[in-house]
């Protein structure tokens, strides 16, 4: 990718990463997409990179390519295409070391994962690494201009990869140029990894930080200790505080679980009152975290 360009977006968004993989990111964007789609906002998820395994229930009989981003997709109203979705490693099993890569929509291969959704575009041929990098500038550029609204959402763990290699935490948020919130779990809230991320993050997309969302909140004293720590460690505000919302009994991916999921965790959101900081970011542009604050 071009390294000083940004990528043109004249609409509204936000970057949704976590601390590691397992804290509970696409739960917390889903519950933002919905409530947009609730309130009548056309909006739309971006993941650049996932990696899906037999064992998740969300979009099962779909083709593998469409499964990255479905629950995201039934979230905002929209039918995934891989445009949102445009670099995906369908893995044989949970936990296998490597998987077939799927670049917008089309299998090109067997590709090595480092861990639990995690692609190291390190550890490509350079022609894979290509085509990766092309189909997901294509793929933003593409839903920017189709929707006034976009979620960028991580993959894994920020900071987990070098920059370089991080299409999904890295180089694809830093081109889109949305503030970027971190969401982390409230069991797990770390304030020394928290205070290393910044280390872990280009300077550019550490200009974009607003702060963190403290997510599965069950204990509320306890969760506002971890937030005092986040902020005594980082000097990062703790913007929210969401809780807990497991899945609809009985979930099994089919589409109305996943549309009843979506309005439990839209409830969740809403409630946190996250939806107020949203509401108030600015059209994207220069400075979009300056002028928010």
């Amino acid at each position: 990718m071009r390294e000083a360009e940004s990528i043109p977006f004249g609409g509204q968004g936000v970057t949704v990463l976590g601390m590691s993989a397992g804290v509970g990111k696409t739960g917390v964007s889903i519950g933002i997409l919905r409530n947009l789609l609730q309130r009548g906002t056309s909006c739309a998820p971006f993941k650049a990179v996932a990696v899906v395994t037999p064992d998740e229930y969300a979009g099962r009989s779909l083709p593998p390519w469409r499964r990255g981003a479905v629950q995201s997709c039934a979230a905002a109203g929209v039918v995934p295409r891989w445009w949102h979705n445009p670099v995906l490693v369908d893995l044989p099993a949970a936990r296998a070391p490597e998987g077939d890569l799927y670049v917008r929509g089309r299998r090109l291969g067997r590709v090595p994962v480092t861990g639990a959704d995690r692609l190291d575009l390190g550890s490509l041929p350079d022609r894979l690494r290509r085509r990766c990098q092309e189909a997901v500038e294509e793929g933003f550029e593409r839903l920017a201009g189709q929707v006034p609204w976009v979620l960028v959402e991580g993959a894994a763990g920020a900071g987990d990869l070098p920059a370089a290699a991080d299409l999904a935490n890295q180089i694809l948020p830093e081109r889109a140029g949305l503030p970027v919130v971190v969401v982390t779990s409230a069991r797990h809230a770390d304030p020394a990894d928290a205070s290393r991320l910044a280390d872990r993050l280009t300077p550019a997309l550490r200009t974009l930080l607003l702060g963190f969302v403290l997510n599965r909140v069950s204990d509320r004293p306890a969760a506002d200790a971890a937030a005092e720590r986040l902020t005594r460690a980082t000097g990062l505000p703790v913007l929210a505080r969401i809780t807990d919302a497991p899945p609809p009994i009985g979930y099994d991916g089919s589409p109305e679980k996943i549309d009843l999921m979506c309005e439990y965790r839209a409830a969740c959101v809403g409630e946190s009152g996250l939806m107020h900081l949203l509401d108030a970011l600015p059209v994207a542009g220069p400075d979009p975290v300056e002028a928010l604050r």
